[in-house]
């Protein structure tokens, strides 16, 4: 997936990962209303969600830090690790407190409670992807 999607060619490949059926029923909705962007696919705990990553390898990771198994903090180092192109936004139903300076030393480009207006989430993801792509890369020089 992570191949410099824009809107004038394939979409940008998001995977929602969340424990919560009908949130990720509505995520993809909302993902779905934005013609830059699409659901690839899904995870309902940080173990399928690093499968599903490996997979897939999204644009985005849209990650819950409250799921089973292995949490989306817990998993959040090793999705880095195997979807390094991916930009990853966290979508938490906790308010953004010390966890958010956590989540953004790991890795993080974003951070949104669940109760975000689905146009800010579009906006959110959008600028994630963006903001990638402009990232100056140099070469690293050799002594």
């Amino acid at each position: 997936m992570s191949n410099g999607a824009s809107s004038l060619d394939t979409p940008v490949g998001v995977l929602v990962c969340d424990d919560n059926a009908a949130m990720r029923a509505l995520l993809g909705v909302v993902v779905g209303t934005s013609p830059g962007l699409a659901t690839v696919g899904e995870a309902s705990d940080g173990d399928e969600a690093i499968a599903q990553a490996t997979r897939l390898q999204p644009d985005v990771i849209l990650l819950d830090l409250a799921m089973p198994n292995r949490s989306g903090l817990e998993a959040l180092a090793e999705l880095r690790y195997v979807a390094p192109a991916a930009q990853i936004v966290v979508l938490s139903g906790f308010a953004l407190t010390a966890a958010a300076e956590e989540v953004f030393a790991l890795g993080a480009a974003a951070y949104l409670e669940k109760g975000a207006n689905p146009q800010a989430i579009i906006t959110t993801i959008e600028n994630a992807v963006a903001n990638a792509r402009h990232v100056e890369r140099r070469p690293t020089k050799l002594a």
